[in-house]
């Protein structure tokens, strides 16, 4: 761009340049046609000038490197790399396994094969529960903990009542709890049950409140025992947050 600015502005300067010479010439009434006919070539050149300078401006893809995929190979590529990351969490999953157990003074043996059940679970999710059992302390084999699956395919950890028991009652804060249920039913059953829980290094209790139609399943359980199911929907979300 800076090269073809001197070059214009040489050429402007030459035309007016040549002006001077064609207004002097014309006094003299000499070679008048002759200057006319170098100044039209000259804004000729400046034309083809500007129109290079817009070819240049206009069509970058005559500069631009072309850069060619192959789909074969990207697939490749895709199907080694999701490959790799099975095969971590497969080894995260081993070790992670071998804690546990060692953790949780159980067989080794007996943990894998109930691992080994979990056929639908996720590798994500089994690491979780894994990783969970080491921090919460939680045996599966006793039916602390496990999975539940939501409507939409999502897999969670879930601990169960028998879990939620051993949480409140090995915290060494654990100062009580207490059920309230609202006075208004729904087909027979309290409209809502809340759960608090009081610990000795908190002023006030944590509380939670389970609404039956927000929690509600078709479960054969839940239709046998709806009041007791609201009850541990109302106890279990205040022990997650109660004692994390």
């Amino acid at each position: 761009m800076k090269r073809t600015t001197g070059k214009r502005t040489h050429t402007l300067k030459s035309i007016l340049e040549r002006q001077q010479v064609t207004a002097a010439a014309a006094k003299e009434n000499t070679n008048i046609c002759t200057s006319l006919a170098d100044t039209t070539a000259t804004l000729f050149e400046i034309q083809e000038d500007l129109l290079e300078d817009v070819r240049q401006s206009v069509n970058p893809i005559s500069h631009a490197r072309v850069v060619s995929f192959n789909t074969k190979t990207s697939d490749q590529a895709a199907r080694s790399s999701i490959s790799q990351s099975i095969g971590l969490f497969h080894s995260l999953i081993e070790k992670e396994l071998i804690k546990a157990a060692t953790g949780l003074k159980i067989d080794e043996k007996e943990l894998q094969a109930w691992v080994d059940l979990q056929i639908e679970v996720p590798a994500k999710t089994i690491l979780t529960i894994l990783r969970m059992m080491q921090s919460l302390h939680l045996d599966p084999l006793c039916e602390e903990i496990g999975f539940t699956q939501y409507d939409d395919g999502h897999w969670q950890v879930f601990i169960t009542i028998e879990g939620c028991s051993k949480l409140l009652n090995q915290h060494p804060q654990f100062n009580g709890l207490v059920f309230h249920q609202a006075d208004t039913l729904v087909e027979g059953v309290p409209e809502w049950i809340e759960c608090s829980i009081y610990r000795r290094d908190r002023i006030m209790p944590i509380t939670v409140r389970e609404y039956l139609m927000e929690v509600r399943s078709e479960h054969a359980i839940w239709q046998k025992m709806p009041r007791r199911m609201l009850r541990h929907r109302a106890l279990q979300q205040c022990v997650r947050l109660a004692m994390g």
